[in-house]
């Protein structure tokens, strides 16, 4: 949020106009304004802790997991070992954001 503040000090001390604020920050006349009328800077608390989206897949990571500790160093996380499980495995459409979950 350090964009509020920076918006702030350029208007109200160096005197800078709205349109020559937004200009140089890449951003639209509307949030310069929005930011000159807080007070305060706003803060997001989450009441609620949303499923992962991969939530619904970790069946089928830990089964490819299970599989994946198995194998020899060379093996893991392999390229082969991924279209070796999309054969054995049925994959879901997500298989990428799966693939991402498997690298980290």
């Amino acid at each position: 949020m350090d964009i509020i503040a920076e918006v702030r000090r350029r208007h109200f001390v160096s005197g800078e106009s709205i349109s020559s604020i937004a200009r140089s920050l890449k951003i639209s006349r509307p949030p310069v304004r929005k930011h000159l009328s807080t007070e305060v800077e706003s803060v997001y608390n989450r009441k609620h802790q949303p499923e992962l989206k991969l939530g619904s897949f970790w069946p089928l990571l830990e089964q490819w997991l299970e599989v994946d500790i198995k194998l020899p160093n060379a093996a893991l996380h392999s390229a082969y070992l991924k279209r070796y499980l999309m054969k054995v495995i049925p994959v879901p459409r997500q298989y990428s954001a799966i693939c991402k979950t498997m690298e980290n």
